[in-house]
């Protein structure tokens, strides 16, 4: 899955310290999680979306995600956050029983 961080971060006018300092991160972390070399956790995920003012669904590339899972992932953004930890609950659940 790739994000949009260089889009929004040239959106904003920032450089990639400007980024990285807001977020809390060295810029060479910052830096590999935007070129894509290395993945963001939820936790940075949410970060980046406080730095930007954006959902963190705004933050994913739509191109890099199967476009049924991306309309899924939309459907879980109009939940409520206790709604969308029951669905997440449930789908790690029916994961854990096919092993």
């Amino acid at each position: 899955m790739r994000l949009k961080l260089k889009e929004l971060r040239e959106r904003n006018g920032w450089t990639q310290d400007q980024v990285a300092s807001r977020a809390g991160m060295s810029k060479s972390f910052y830096s590999e999680i935007e070129s894509g070399k290395k993945a963001a956790n939820s936790r940075r995920l949410q970060k980046f979306a406080e730095v930007f003012q954006v959902s963190t669904f705004e933050l994913i590339d739509d191109a890099s995600v199967d476009a049924e899972l991306f309309d899924h992932l939309q459907v879980l953004q109009g939940l409520t956050d206790q709604d969308r930890a029951a669905v997440i609950r449930h789908a790690l659940g029916l994961a854990a029983d096919k092993d």
